[in-house]
């Protein structure tokens, strides 16, 4: 338990100091439950411009993961709203696979540069 804290802790700093250094570009905030997905995109004054969540997805059917990539299309038709072309990734503790991994690729292939 503590060695998983501590990885969840150095990964969470890591990935902060990254988003830090691309300070110009708004960020994509992804949080993860157990059934569902959560994703925002914020300016630098923490205006939220755009966010989706699978919530309110009806497709009970679908796994978590094609779950992820709807949020990732729905996501990225908000921020074509918001004319937003690129975002840094702000994935806090999460590991860049599965459920993650997927929204960020449904965002790229429509048209988001994360």
């Amino acid at each position: 338990m503590i060695k998983t804290k501590t990885r969840q802790l150095k990964r969470s700093l890591r990935v902060s100091r990254r988003v830090l250094d691309r300070s110009d570009l708004p960020r994509l905030i992804v949080k993860r439950s157990n059934q569902h997905l959560h994703a925002q995109i914020i300016d630098k004054s923490g205006k939220v411009l755009a966010a989706a969540t699978s919530i309110t997805l009806k497709d009970a059917t679908a796994t978590k993961t094609d779950m992820a990539r709807q949020v990732g299309v729905k996501l990225a038709e908000l921020a074509a709203k918001n004319k937003i072309k690129a975002a840094v990734l702000d994935r806090g503790h999460y590991r860049f696979h599965g459920r993650v991994k997927a929204l960020v690729e449904s965002l790229n292939d429509s048209g988001i540069k994360i």
